[in-house]
This record gives C-alpha cells, structure tokens and sequence, in this order.
C-alpha cells in the first residue's frame, strides 16, 4: 500500500522510532496523531512527528513533568 502520511513516536532521543503508523489519507493520519497525550513509557520525553506529503513535520514532545512542547 502506498501511503502519503506518517505519525512516529521516539522515546527520549532514541535513534529510531519505537512506533510508525503510516496512512494514505489525512483523516486517519490525524485521529492517530490526536492519541498522543502524554510521555507513554518514555524515561524522560516522548516526541511524536506527523509528516505530511508536501514535506511539512509537526512535532509535539511530552516531557514525563507535564510539561508539552512542539514545532
């Protein structure tokens, strides 16, 4: 299947994700990337970036604080 969107989510800096959904239409793209409300089973941070087809990257990061930040 072809897919035009992501959503990841990478616990405290790591290298790779631990977790990619990938979708062909936005709809779906964005319920996924709505989930994502707090650090997860991040020690410290969880970042969660959602990549659209024109190159464009949102970024939230949940800090385990409450603390929540974003690009």
């Amino acid at each position: 299947m072809e897919y035009l969107y992501s959503v990841s989510c990478t616990y405290d800096g790591d290298k790779s994700p631990h977790w990619v959904g990938r979708y062909d239409n936005a709809i779906d793209a964005v319920n996924e990337w709505n989930k994502f409300v707090d650090w997860g089973m991040a020690v410290e941070y969880s970042t969660i970036n959602f990549s659209e087809p024109n190159g464009k990257m949102h970024t939230k990061i949940f800090y385990r604080n409450g603390n929540v930040g974003g690009k």
